[in-house]
């Protein structure tokens, strides 16, 4: 069975891992796909490339780890000014996939609609 990629970018995603015998060039269906590769790959050094410009690479980015996070940061900083949720108690720091706190406490005591769009 055929699974379709969640993520689509519209560009090219290429893993690049560099070894003692040569580098091995994969292509990748996502930028979550391409650093999985690249965390189960045993290769001195890793890249990944988005229409063959370097997004990650290991010698300037540090572990891939580290650059998930940061990767996993800014698409949500960029999903949150697009995004619809419009948080009752006015925290901006609370996503529709990410809640506030306050947020949290009335989804577990119940206090309020969980998800609630916005009106």
């Amino acid at each position: 069975m055929d699974i379709e990629p969640t993520e689509t970018t519209g560009r090219s995603i290429t893993v690049k891992l560099f070894g003692r015998h040569g580098v091995e060039r994969e292509a990748a269906d996502s930028i979550a796909d391409a650093i999985s590769r690249v965390k189960a790959a045993d290769a001195e050094e890793t890249k990944i490339l988005q229409n063959d410009e370097v997004v990650y690479a290991a010698e300037r980015n540090g572990s891939i780890e580290d650059w998930e996070r940061e990767y996993e940061r800014e698409k949500r900083r960029l999903s949150a000014e697009a995004s619809a949720w419009d948080c009752p108690h006015g925290s901006a720091f609370c996503y529709e996939d990410d809640r506030c706190l306050d947020c949290q406490i009335d989804r577990a005591t119940g206090g309020s609609d969980w998800p609630r769009s916005p009106e």
